[in-house]
């Protein structure tokens, strides 16, 4: 599955990955992310709408970099609030398409309480 899949569609105990309490997220990767899984989930949850069906959300603002750059609020995105110039934008939005499209297994580890995204690198 994409990572943007695995932060909106996996839950533990009915909550979100990111809202689960007493659960930390770990990644297992090679090449690194643009931007924590924290501040992704919170990028997806202010963009899609919470229960959804896939067709009735625009997917847009996971995959198309100029769409994103063009509609989407900047100061309201929690990895950083310096975004305002168009070049700043395109390269956060360029990011952001390549972090959420990575392919990733999911592992929940109840002993751990952990979260574990193994990414396919």
């Amino acid at each position: 599955m994409k990572l943007y899949q695995a932060l909106t569609q996996v839950t533990i105990n009915d909550a979100m990955v990111d809202d689960a309490p007493n659960f930390t997220i770990t990644t297992d990767l090679i090449a690194p992310l643009h931007f924590t899984p924290s501040e992704l989930y919170h990028y997806i949850d202010s963009v899609l709408k919470p229960g959804s069906r896939h067709d009735q959300n625009n997917l847009s603002f996971v995959t198309d970099a100029s769409f994103i750059a063009e509609n989407y609020d900047f100061a309201v995105f929690a990895a950083e609030s310096k975004f305002f110039d168009f070049e700043t934008k395109m390269k956060a939005a360029r990011n952001i398409v390549t972090d959420l499209n990575r392919h990733v297994s999911v592992n929940i580890d109840c002993k751990l309480r952990e979260y574990q995204l193994q990414f396919v690198d």
